[in-house]
């Protein structure tokens, strides 16, 4: 045997090994430091419901987010750059013309939709947008008035006080308070290698005086509330209102029990629900349950909790990648009512080189309340094959999803998304 065909079998070995032991080494509890009492979840232990669904409309590219107006239409996002919209269940093959430009790249592009909760009398939209380029870009939102079918009178009222490079981690998610302020999530800037200022651009979550890692508040105008939580330091930005999060791509308001909710992508495992207060410190990246993106799954923070850090309600290891929520007010399913519902979208290709052990694809999480607020059970609704980005409750109390057949397009043109209605489960 010839020394090159030794070296491919020593290597082949090498590698089995490597991915054998490493996925073993990546998913066992191996934490030192200070350890947290959230329950931890494995969703293969999760027990799984068959859900009816009706297809609403498809032909979408990549959707990322959706909402209705008040008669009815379903406003929807693509992240390559499109917002469209469906009317009486049928997409206007047209897309809504007056979008700003958009940086398109890895997960950025054009993000969540939101509608004014007056806009009857307003006629203002929202939009979050990654806005620049690779070198230096930004989470922007834009207020618009919809009228006739286009956007007008575009006014950035948010964009990140500092750009980034790269094309990950911009958060995004938007949630309407009853006092009709709106918050909304930025992301920490991205992975490792990824820097800023001479530092991992993670670490910036635990700055007050830039929004990566943050969930922000405004006024509808972008004003800043009085009562915002760091809005007399002058060393913090006034829009903050709690930091140290990852990449927050669910926000909802819980009108039951009367609190603001989020989901936020962990690093390999370590996804996270959090109840968001005023001002409090979710922990990233000093504190976590996430591991880094690497063949050993090496800690990234020795701490699940340290003092004066929130802990979350629940975490999931693996991942599932968390995206949309929704605190459910409706009637439509038994039992339901004040339950949590998230969109786990994790679905990967056998590509790469690391040892995933994936979610089930196509999953909605159902996470049964209790009369405190507080989580008693979980399950898993089951979709089908499908990638859901983002589920929203309808005016006539039913859920709908945003899904996608593809893992993540890269590419425009799929047009394999989906906006589905779950009339069961």
């Amino acid at each position: 045997m010839t020394r090159q065909p030794r070296l491919k079998i020593a290597f082949a070995l090498l590698a089995s090994l490597v991915l054998v032991f490493g996925c073993s080494y990546l998913y066992q509890d191996r934490s030192w430091g200070s350890k947290s009492n959230a329950p931890v979840t494995d969703h293969r232990d999760i027990p799984v419901r068959d859900a009816e669904t009706t297809m609403i409309v498809s032909g979408l590219d990549a959707p990322w987010g959706f909402d209705w107006l008040p008669n009815g239409d379903i406003l929807v996002t693509e992240r390559f750059g499109a917002l469209r919209i469906i009317r009486e269940g049928e997409l206007d093959p047209e897309p809504i013309p007056g979008i700003p430009d958009v940086y398109i790249s890895g997960q950025g592009g054009l993000l969540d939709v939101t509608v004014h909760p007056r806009f009857r009398e307003n006629r203002w939209i929202y939009l979050s947008y990654s806005a620049g380029s690779t070198e230096a870009n930004r989470l922007q939102i834009v207020r618009a008035d919809l009228n006739d079918g286009r956007l007008e009178n575009p006014t950035v009222v948010f964009k990140t006080v500092n750009a980034k490079s790269g094309g990950q981690h911009f958060g995004s998610r938007f949630a309407w308070l009853p006092d009709e302020t709106l918050v909304f999530s930025v992301g920490d800037g991205g992975n490792p290698p990824n820097e800023y200022k001479g530092a991992l651009i993670r670490e910036q979550a635990q700055s007050l005086s830039e929004h990566f890692g943050k969930i922000i508040r405004i006024h509808d105008d972008g004003s800043i509330p009085i009562d915002n939580p760091f809005r007399k330091d002058p060393e913090a930005r006034p829009e903050i209102y709690s930091y140290g999060h990852r990449n927050v791509q669910g926000v909802a308001f819980d009108a039951i029990n009367k609190r603001i909710l989020a989901t936020e992508h962990g690093s390999q495992g370590g996804d996270e629900l959090n109840e968001i207060e005023s001002g409090i410190n979710y922990g990233w990246p000093l504190t976590t349950y996430s591991r880094e993106y690497n063949l050993t799954g090496s800690s990234i923070s020795p701490h699940q909790t340290l003092p004066g850090m929130r802990e979350p309600l629940a975490v999931w290891t693996p991942s599932i990648a968390p995206s949309g929520l929704i605190a459910y007010s409706g009637d439509r399913y038994e039992n339901s009512k004040g339950d949590i519902f998230l969109a786990a979208m994790l679905l990967r290709s056998n590509k790469t080189i690391f040892a995933y052990i994936p979610a089930p694809a196509g999953v909605v999480l159902h996470l049964k309340s209790n009369q405190q607020g507080g989580l008693e059970a979980q399950e898993k609704i089951d979709l089908g094959t499908l990638r859901v980005r983002d589920i929203g409750q309808g005016p006539d109390g039913f859920l709908y999803v945003l899904t996608d057949t593809t893992d993540f397009p890269s590419e425009k043109g799929a047009q394999a998304g989906a906006l589905q209605r779950i009339d069961r489960f």
